[in-house]
């Protein structure tokens, strides 16, 4: 078979003509909750620049039944209406031209509510036992398409004004609040809304449904509204309490009102990404919302308080002002996925939330961006599945890490400044990335865009090598690779402006690194490249150099950051083929008065990928017993039981050793973990912060009578983040057996199509699941394209699954199965 993905052509520009600009929106909708269809009529007032005959808008999977236009007074019909499903548009021709100028088009139109949670689609969930439907809304990046005609670009910001047809007694929810209900017809009422600010089609959103709500008010008096399915209202508390502090905060940080009168957050039962911004309706899956205080983890409300942080930034830094085109991208998730540590960090600082972004987002961009293929920042796209692939850890957490090192450069007062200049000169237009160099350089008076251009514009990043020769210390940068084997080959020679920050035991001191290397004078005492680790790049000592680093880590001289950034960059050395593994083993030493989480969490996820390397061998034996020397003490000190008055990372942190010792064969905690979850399936309850710690545990050393009892506690769970903790569970046992049986039951009815990938991706990372997880792929890749391709970007979240393979089998598979097989969104 040819290599479709070769053969195809693709739309390399899906731009609209900018000779026509939409200014207003009057929609009308009525959504059928028993069909899954809806019919809708939009008057869209438009400013024409050039008279033309033919007008084409946005068009995905909707059926237009007429067209016309009030043309000078004159009413215009449509004389052909066509489409074009390669670039997702309508084209509607007139027998006479169209006058330059104000003209109003209407168009009546109806269309399916989809089961693939994007553009306007179909919710399912049951209440003691009765199903129950709703209608929602998922537009970003490109699918307001798919709800109605329309210039669905973010540069074309209108005004709209939305009308929902809906059955009497349901919650009609949009970006604003209504202004009018009134009977439609026997059993209907037709809820308008106000008119919302001028915005981005993928902003807006409407949800139709049986909701209850919690709410309050903010300091300014916005309307903070939390909405669940029946009978989840009081898990809402936590996220409420969140929701209009963090309104608060950002109010005064941004110095910007918010511009709307409602903040209403809605969780939704089936829900593809996370969260998503829409101006004042912001909605949720129900796991990144919902918080029950008897059942929920310590690491979900962090989760919850994060993401909310992330969709409220975007309030202002998206919505407000927005990204010209996609490629900006960055410009929204960047930011959004910085700024919501500050705001955790200002709600909850005995988290220590900073330290964990080292490990999370910048540990998560170093890795990702060190690949042969990983893209720039700023990527040119133009068709949606180009659009749907930037989604990724680039755009969100490298984004986040270069703000970051800009942040720390700038100095935090400059940064704020440079942002409320930005934010105020821009508002309710769209901007570049040179934009927001221009609000910084007017407010630091330095040459930030001149800085920042490599940083935003080429893939990847430096690796800092540092070593002692006589009175000097040499710094040098070169760009990093993952694999000796993309080192080998590239001959890049790209050199970034590199802020550096240099901490010895008697002071720190900064210097920028533009050229290749540069000399400074040695220090006596040892060296730590990176203070804070606040830079986006690695660091490589000389073999004197990082053994002057031990005592500092031991003695803990220096910060949790500092800590572990070295451990970080010593397993990412290692990997490269810089340096042996075993150096990074030896250094280890220096961690055992370590009681950090994230430096812990470092350490374990270093082992984890030698672990992944060694499975299934004699090696990995001996690595097993390694880590249950290393993370014994560990337990020993936090025991199994929560401390009254324990810090918050220590309740993290007993949830990583329990599953580290359990994973790596320590006969004690497997037994306890074994009766911990024997108690929980008699309806006992048992510490939230340790049940996906012991489910895995159970899983990773059970059998049949274990994947059983834990098929039937998944269908009987009602609380979505326990769910998932048992769903993530199931791919974590060795049988080949019971993992084809996980991988049937991740495709079953019992799971919703939202939680599948992650099901299916905890087979995939496990060394025994990886030859079921190919079979898996392989078998029902028509599925996962039905439901996951055309343009997201969550099939690119189940390929990653496999990632961490050493085994040339599954290089293989890909590089076959993929020359005869097209992966939209994931290429």
């Amino acid at each position: 078979m040819q290599n479709k993905r070769q053969t195809k052509t693709k739309v390399k520009n899906v731009r609209l003509s900018k000779s026509v600009i939409p200014t207003e929106y009057d929609i009308t909708l009525r959504p059928d909750l028993e069909n899954f269809t809806f019919e809708g009529v939009e008057e869209v007032s438009l400013l024409i620049s050039k008279k033309t005959k033919v007008l084409t808008l946005h068009s995905k999977e909707l059926e237009i039944e007429t067209v016309s236009i009030l043309n000078k007074k004159e009413k215009i019909f449509a004389t052909k209406i066509s489409y074009d499903t390669k670039s997702e548009t309508v084209t509607f021709v007139f027998k006479d031209f169209v006058d330059e100028g104000k003209v109003k088009i209407t168009i009546v139109f109806k269309g399916i509510l989809n089961d693939k949670m994007r553009g306007f689609y179909k919710s399912t969930y049951q209440v003691d036992g009765k199903v129950f439907n709703m209608a929602t809304t998922q537009f970003e990046a490109t699918d307001a398409r798919r709800a109605f005609p329309c210039f669905d670009e973010p540069a074309q910001k209108a005004v709209f004004h939305v009308s929902l047809i809906v059955p009497k007694g349901k919650t009609a929810i949009s970006n604003t609040l209504p202004v009018s209900s009134l009977e439609h017809s026997e059993g209907y009422e037709i809820i308008k809304f106000s008119p919302t600010p001028k915005m981005s089609t993928y902003l807006l959103a409407f949800i139709i449904g049986d909701l209850e709500y919690l709410e309050t008010q903010s300091k300014n008096g916005v309307q903070v509204r939390i909405f669940t399915t029946p009978g989840k209202k009081h898990q809402a508390e936590f996220a409420l309490s969140c929701a209009v502090k963090t309104l608060d905060f950002y109010e005064e940080y941004f110095d910007i009102k918010y511009p709307l009168p409602v903040l209403d957050m809605i969780a939704i039962p089936d829900f593809s990404a996370g969260a998503m911004e829409n101006w004042g309706a912001i909605t949720y899956r129900e796991s990144m919302l919902l918080v029950d205080e008897e059942k929920s983890s310590a690491s979900n409300k962090q989760w919850v308080a994060l993401v909310i942080a992330h969709e409220l930034a975007h309030q202002w830094f998206g919505n407000l002002v927005t990204m010209e085109w996609w490629t900006h991208l960055w410009l929204n998730e960047g930011f959004a996925s910085y700024i919501e540590y500050l705001a955790v960090d200002k709600l909850f600082p005995h988290w220590d939330i900073w330290t964990q972004f080292s490990t999370h987002d910048l540990g998560t961009a170093l890795r990702l961006d060190a690949l042969e293929h990983t893209h720039s920042i700023e990527i040119p796209v133009h068709h949606p599945d180009e659009i749907g692939e930037i989604f990724d850890e680039v755009s969100y957490s490298k984004g986040a890490s270069v703000i970051r090192m800009l942040a720390d450069y700038l100095g935090e007062e400059k940064f704020r400044d440079g942002l409320r200049y930005y934010l105020k000169k821009h508002s309710y237009k769209n901007t570049e990335t040179e934009h927001l160099w221009e609000a910084f350089e007017k407010v630091s008076k330095k040459p930030i865009a001149k800085l920042m251009k490599n940083w935003t514009s080429l893939p990847g990043y430096p690796v800092i090598e540092v070593k002692s020769s006589k009175n000097n210390l040499e710094l040098s940068q070169n760009r990093f690779f993952g694999s000796p084997i993309s080192k080998a080959k590239s001959k890049d020679k790209t050199l970034w402006s590199v802020p550096i920050s240099i901490g010895t035991s008697e002071k720190t001191e900064k210097i920028l690194l533009s050229s290749k290397n540069t000399k400074i004078s040695l220090p006596q005492t040892w060296t730590k490249i990176n203070i804070g680790e606040a830079g986006f790049y690695r660091t490589s000592y000389s073999n004197d150099l990082l053994e002057k680093l031990i005592s500092p880590v031991l003695n803990k001289e220096i910060s949790a950051r500092d800590r572990l950034g070295i451990i970080r960059d010593l397993f990412a050395l290692s990997e490269a083929g810089v340096i042996p593994t075993s150096s990074a083993l030896e250094f280890l030493y220096a961690y055992k008065n370590e009681h950090d989480y994230s430096v812990w969490l470092e350490i374990a996820m270093g082992l984890s990928r030698v672990e992944q390397l060694v499975a299934k061998s004699k090696t990995e034996e001996k690595l097993d017993t390694y880590i249950r020397k290393i993370f014994t003490p560990l337990l020993e000190r936090l025991t199994w039981e929560k401390k009254e008055g324990e810090t918050h990372t220590d309740s993290l942190l007993r949830s990583l050793a329990i599953s580290r010792l359990g994973r790596s064969g320590d006969k004690e905690v497997i037994h306890k973990a074994k009766y911990l979850v024997s108690l929980i399936q008699k309806g006992e309850q048992v510490n939230p912060d340790i049940r996906g710690a012991i489910y895995a545990v159970v899983a990773n050393n059970g059998g049949t009578k274990e994947y059983n009892a834990f098929i039937m506690q998944y269908k009987k769970e009602n609380l979505h983040e326990e769910k998932n903790r048992i769903g993530n569970a199931l791919g974590d046992f060795k049988g080949k057996e019971i993992l084809c049986l996980t991988a049937h039951f991740a495709l079953s009815e019992d799971v919703r199509i939202q939680d599948t990938v992650s099901m299916l991706s905890s087979l995939g990372s496990n060394p025994y699941g990886r030859d079921v997880w190919v079979t898996c792929l392989k078998t029902n890749w028509k599925t996962f394209v039905s439901r996951y391709g055309d343009g997201g970007h969550t099939l690119g979240r189940l390929l990653k699954a496999i990632s961490a393979s050493p085994e040339k089998k599954h290089l293989a598979f890909f590089q076959t199965f993929f020359k005869t097989h097209n992966a939209p969104g994931a290429t």
